[in-house]
């Protein structure tokens, strides 16, 4: 028991240097203005910074991006809500796969939440306001757009009307694994007992069932041809970012056995997610082959040697 006239701990107090707290803020002002960035720096917030100045450079950076960047209401409290809830989710160590369905929860619900504030202010039906603000970032693309001669923009349109909640969820998916991705790599988290530590992502699983139903998922998106077409479509893309997650583990995983050096793999990790997305999602298909397992042990890829072949 504590006697009352007993010392009390010294409390830690720690400072903050309040130019790298500034700086932070805009770099997390032009993530949310990218918005597929948002995640990643505000990962970077919380593990520059303790709280609360982790959230106060994300509070300030979604402040500056509305104010002096001129970034639209909805698109800030999208960035700033999901990216603040990956942040903590990585800092508070949830399960990658339980931190990844939270988290498409979460987008989903506040953008349903910034429609219904938007169809209220219109005075319009949910479904008359989604119809006119695709039709207004249709028409918005197009004015300004140089190849409107080669692009079908009613095909376009319908596959935003119809399919634009599965297009959204899947880039949030895709934003939160580059984001914890980055992190990882760079070595933002340091301690490799984290969840999100490189040697720990290096072993996570999408569950089997997963690539089951992606398999389901694609030959429906070819075989329906009704209404339901962009359904079936937007259920393959949602899944094939869980695809696009394996093959990116498995990736790592076979730089990593070949002993890649970090800069080499910065720049295949860059080169995959830009232009071998399908590439990824293929490897994360064939990944329970790729690194099927032996004894609880996943087999080591050697390199050939030539010359003893010789």
């Amino acid at each position: 028991m504590r006697v009352v006239n007993d010392k009390q701990d010294p409390v830690e107090v720690k400072s903050v240097d309040l130019f790298a707290l500034i700086s932070q803020m805009f770099l997390v002002s032009v993530g949310v203005a990218t918005w597929v960035f948002s995640p990643m720096v505000m990962v970077l917030s919380h593990c520059r910074f303790a709280n609360p100045w982790s959230k106060a450079a994300g509070l300030g950076g979604a402040i500056l991006a509305l104010l002096f960047l001129e970034v639209p209401l909805a698109q800030v409290v999208l960035a700033f809500v999901v990216g603040l809830f990956v942040a903590d989710g990585v800092e508070r160590q949830v399960k990658p796969f339980q931190l990844i369905s939270q988290t498409l929860a979460v987008a989903m619900l506040s953008a349903l939440a910034c429609l219904v504030w938007g169809a209220v202010v219109q005075g319009q039906a949910l479904s008359h306001f989604w119809m006119s603000w695709v039709t207004t970032l249709v028409d918005r693309v197009q004015s300004g757009n140089a190849l409107q001669k080669t692009v079908n923009w009613a095909a376009l349109k319908d596959l935003i009307l119809f399919e634009g909640p599965f297009l959204y969820l899947s880039a949030t998916l895709m934003t939160l694994w580059i984001s914890v991705g980055a992190a990882a790599h760079f070595g933002w988290i340091k301690e490799e007992s984290n969840l999100y530590s490189s040697k720990s992502l290096k072993t996570f699983r999408v569950p089997r069932w997963v690539s089951l139903v992606f398999i389901v998922s694609f030959v429906g998106q070819l075989v329906v041809t009704s209404s339901y077409h962009y359904v079936a479509g937007g259920i393959f893309r949602v899944l094939s970012g869980f695809m696009f997650i394996q093959g990116s583990v498995c990736l790592a995983l076979l730089l990593e056995q070949r002993k890649v050096r970090s800069g080499v793999r910065t720049l295949i990790y860059s080169m995959a997610t830009v232009l071998g997305f399908y590439a990824l999602v293929g490897m994360g298909i064939m990944s329970p082959w790729i690194l099927r397992k032996k004894n609880r042990v996943s087999p080591q890829i050697l390199r050939t040697n030539l010359e003893e072949q010789t």
